[in-house]
């Protein structure tokens, strides 16, 4: 990535996926049962499979259709997948933690360094596939 690239960013959209990650993690975290019941792949991708089909509902309800966003479903649950399903366990997977790291990334007031403007840059583009384009722009240079 050069120096001088420019992204235009939709501060609007920004706060939209903000919620739907948080939403998103929310029902991960309220419906997670345990490590023992939740033991195989098929269990972990069935719960993660319920709690995203239940973001996108409440969404649908706003005019908003993330269900046919294949590549955002699955990198969501690669994401959690490694960082919380199957975490080993001195890795932080609590609530808090979780939190304060899906509002750094979606929080385009603030500073970020180049991971993280990497990542919101690419999750960006990830969401904006279920999105029309026509709002007012904001610019991160």
């Amino acid at each position: 990535m050069l120096a001088s690239q420019k992204y235009i960013i939709v501060k609007d959209r920004v706060e939209i996926y903000k919620d739907f990650a948080l939403n998103l993690l929310y029902y991960i975290y309220d419906y997670y049962l345990d490590r023992e019941t939740l033991n195989n792949d098929q269990d972990i991708w069935n719960h993660f499979k319920w709690c995203y089909k239940k973001v996108c509902e409440e969404f649908r309800e706003e005019n908003l259709d993330f269900t046919q966003n294949k590549e955002l479903k699955q990198y969501f649950f690669k994401y959690y997948y490694h960082q919380f399903y199957t975490a080993n366990q001195n890795q932080d997977t609590s609530l808090i933690y979780f939190e304060k790291f899906w509002r750094n990334v979606f929080d385009i007031d603030k500073q970020k360094n180049k991971n993280i403007l990497n990542l919101l840059i690419e999750l960006y583009d990830i969401y904006d596939k279920s999105v029309s384009l026509e709002k007012n722009i904001l610019e991160i240079v």
